[in-house]
């Protein structure tokens, strides 16, 4: 399959491509965690292209040398996020880099930690919704779920193109949500029992 992404990413743009990488690349498909695996979701671009914004929105506190201000707007108007543990990091990576920690590095660190708490959250909680999904199709008892749980881990571990699709919809979910983009909302609910569907089939 050929690929070109079809959105351009300005070299020094880093908080886009932290946005983007392994999920979105324009045209209003979402991929999974390779690119020969991707859903058509219209509006996607607007809503990401709008997220995008918001959370730049006070990049300025960055650059201003507020790292810890602009944590606590993430914090309040985007997801919940642990800033101790985030500035903590943050100090260390200074610490150690000094004069040599460019703009790139900080970004890199603030909006890779911020990004990668909302993906975690919104990933374990379609797991959950995914095993109960299993648990229900296959009316299995309640001590069987460590099993399908450990299955399903494994899946993950192996790079399974199903669960990579589920990583990145529930994001997806996360997004439409936060900009208020029901349509988009509903879309990835739908795909998403799709790809419990698959992933029930390749666990039979």
């Amino acid at each position: 399959m050929s690929f070109k992404p079809t959105v351009k990413i300005e070299p020094d743009d880093i908080v886009r491509y932290l946005l983007y990488q392994q999920f979105y690349y324009g045209e209003d498909r979402i991929y999974g965690r390779t690119k020969d695996r991707f859903e058509y979701i219209e509006g996607a671009g607007r809503a990401i292209e709008d997220f995008y914004s918001l959370i730049t929105q006070p990049i300025n506190l960055i650059d201003e040398g507020h790292p810890d201000q602009f944590l606590e707007f993430f914090n309040e108007n985007v997801h919940k996020i642990p800033i101790k543990a985030i500035m903590d990091k943050f100090r260390d990576y200074k610490n150690e880099l000094g004069s040599n920690m460019n703009r790139q590095m900080i970004l890199t660190v603030i909006f890779g930690d911020c990004l990668t708490e909302i993906h975690k959250e919104c990933f374990e909680a379609k797991i959950i919704q995914l095993i109960e999904f299993i648990m229900e199709k296959r009316s299995l008892e309640s001590e069987q779920k460590a099993e399908i749980k450990k299955k399903i881990e494994s899946l993950y571990g192996k790079s399974n193109p199903d669960i990579g699709m589920i990583y990145n919809l529930s994001f997806m979910v996360f997004i439409g949500k936060k900009i208020r983009y029901q349509n988009i909302v509903v879309k990835c609910e739908d795909l998403l029992k799709k790809y419990f569907g698959l992933i029930l089939s390749v666990l039979e």
